[in-house]
């Protein structure tokens, strides 16, 4: 709903009923928001006609309690006034509900998922709060409290990037932090531990000095014990301040112990064939000429292939024992995130991030002089195009690279490719008996319908078991309906929704892309031909068919012979039934969000 009134105080009035979305507010709350103590005798008259103003615009001019699946509606109320909304159609409900998932990741110790949410969660934030309006007192209070939540899941999401090792990308971010919000201790305790960590001891000491003599001038306190904790362990080296999970990080020119960054090894289930092909690559490459081994690791949604490429990094330990390096591009095909990234792995290899060069092509000249002469391994994630490998290939043989890709990478670049498939039956049926070790799931048929339309993927198998074990009294059958459910816009879905690496696949597409995506759904069809598609996408043959084996790059469509006599293309085109499912009708405006 767009909704904006000029006048200054309906604004404020259309704001408290907002923030207070589908309760009543009495009218005496809204008149302390817009005269404070002192309503002129005209208030009441005066608020009606604020109402009255309201109703009038697009979207707030029903009345009637059944609205609140539509845009929206302004009701009176014996106690007062109710504005009611659909769930989650405010920016405030769309945080809060993705805080709250994030929290509750956190919580259950699934660190990575946390850091994801609260990312997107703070990505709903596109300023302050309500700085279009003069805020009275009780709106001045929301605000506060707003802002508040959005300080917490900041350094919630920021405690999540600590506990995955990503402390070389917080130090600039936290940084302005601390220099925004002086005395706030919690900040410049994170800021002092990503320093520490990145081997920058004297600056993480000044940052304590600094907070102190800020607090102490301003408000006559010393810093907070664990503030002061901190800072003696810093002092002393304490081992414990490294890296969990026993990964740790050495700066220096020389570091006495190789750089580890990678993140703790998950575990693998029915991989080891393409576990010895990769190994294999990447050793025979590195022994043949001067040039590093270089891997792409790619399948479908929810296969599992950043696993793969980290339990692989882990396996090798021995073979590349001058360090292992992880690094997330996170970003578009271009070199701003490139340059992030060998920012990234040279801090790691003991230079300063300060000191280094500015260009891509200086500081892909200094990690090749780092690697010369070494046996380091680099895992690199989220790649989106294999152009963007160059800067970060290693200087020789002794080294090697390993990329995850979101769609088939192809280049000069690569030795070697791995595309991972769906686990065969009997480990997909492992994965979910082990979530339901004490409950029957039901017969051999119905785990059939659910592993078919899962397709037998690791991402996916994962979340449903988890769905298992938190809903004991559901059986195959049902889970299998529950995920087939039509639910509308739903925002935002649950971790452990197993359509949750459909959509993260779906966001690396073009919107032309995602947009045919998303109608090659709602077609009935198994398959369809090029002719087919043509004509529910209203384009010409050759530019459907383009597309359709672009999207097949992305392994969102599966690509068999024609079988169609009337067709004159040789190949048609399959939705996977877990890409169907997530992108049926009712689903679709979640992806395009």
């Amino acid at each position: 709903m767009n909704v904006t009134p000029t006048a200054p105080k309906v604004r404020q009035v259309l704001a408290l009923l907002a923030l207070r979305a589908n309760t009543t507010v009495p009218p005496h709350l809204l008149m302390e928001e817009l005269w404070e103590e002192h309503p002129p005798s005209s208030a009441a008259t005066t608020l009606q006609t604020y109402i009255y103003q309201l109703r009038k615009l697009p979207g707030l001019c029903s009345q009637r309690q059944d609205d609140t699946a539509g845009t929206g509606a302004l009701l009176t109320t014996p106690g007062g006034y109710r504005l009611l909304l659909p769930s989650e159609s405010l920016d405030a409900q769309r945080f809060g509900a993705l805080a709250t998932l994030g929290r509750q990741a956190m919580e259950r110790g699934e660190v990575a998922e946390a850091a994801d949410l609260l990312k997107r969660a703070l990505a709903v934030w596109r300023g302050p709060a309500l700085d279009d309006l003069s805020p009275g007192p009780v709106i001045g209070i929301d605000v506060l409290r707003l802002q508040e939540q959005r300080y917490e899941a900041l350094e919630g999401r920021i405690d999540a990037d600590l506990q995955m090792g990503r402390h070389h990308q917080l130090i600039s971010e936290l940084t302005a932090l601390t220099a925004d919000n002086p005395t706030r201790e919690s900040l410049h305790t994170k800021l002092m531990l990503c320093l520490y960590r990145a081997g920058r001891r004297s600056d993480a000491l000044d940052v304590f000095q600094r907070i102190r003599e800020t607090l102490v001038r301003e408000l006559g306190l010393e810093p907070c014990s664990a503030l002061q904790r901190l800072h003696q362990r810093v002092l002393a080296g304490d081992a414990a301040l490294d890296l969990p999970g026993g990964r740790i990080l050495v700066s220096g020119g020389s570091p006495s112990t190789p750089p580890v960054t990678m993140p703790p090894a998950p575990r693998l289930i029915g991989r080891e064939a393409e576990l010895r092909c990769a190994e294999r690559l990447l050793c025979q490459s590195g022994r043949a000429g001067n040039t590093p081994g270089c891997v792409a690791v790619a399948g479908p949604p929810g296969v599992g292939a950043t696993a793969f490429a980290v339990h692989l990094a882990h396996r090798l330990g021995d073979a590349f024992p001058d360090g292992r390096l992880y690094t997330s591009l996170n970003g578009p095909d271009d070199v701003s995130c490139v340059h992030a990234a060998l920012a990234d792995l040279l801090e790691a290899a003991g230079l300063e991030r300060a000191k280094l060069p500015f260009r891509v092509d200086d500081q892909a000249r200094l990690f090749k002089e780092w690697t010369a002469g070494r046996k380091v391994l680099v895992v690199v994630d989220n790649v989106a195009a294999a152009a963007q490998i160059t800067p970060l290939l290693p200087a020789d043989s002794g080294s090697a690279l390993v990329v995850v890709g979101h769609r088939r990478l192809h280049g000069n670049q690569l030795t070697g490719r791995v595309h991972l498939r769906p686990i065969d039956r009997r480990h997909s049926l492992e994965l979910l008996r082990a979530a339901r070790a004490e409950h029957p799931l039901g017969d051999e048929a119905e785990f059939d319908v659910l592993l078919d339309l899962l397709g037998d993927l690791p991402g996916p198998l994962t979340d449903a078991a988890g769905l298992l074990m938190r809903r004991p009294h559901w059986s195959a059958k049902q889970l299998a309906d529950w995920l087939c459910r039509d639910r509308g816009p739903v925002m935002p879905w649950p971790h452990a929704y197993p359509f949750h690496p459909v959509s993260r696949r779906c966001e690396q597409l073009l919107p032309e892309l995602r947009d045919a995506l998303a109608v090659i759904a709602g077609e009935p069809a198994e398959s369809l031909t090029v002719e087919h598609a043509a004509m529910v996408l209203d384009r010409n043959a050759d530019d459907t068919e383009e597309l359709l084996e672009e999207l097949t790059e992305f392994f969102l469509l599966e690509v068999e012979v024609a079988t169609d006599a009337s067709s004159t293309r040789p190949f048609q085109y399959r939705l996977p039934p877990l890409v169907r499912a997530a992108l049926r009708p009712g689903l679709v405006r979640t992806l395009a969000a």
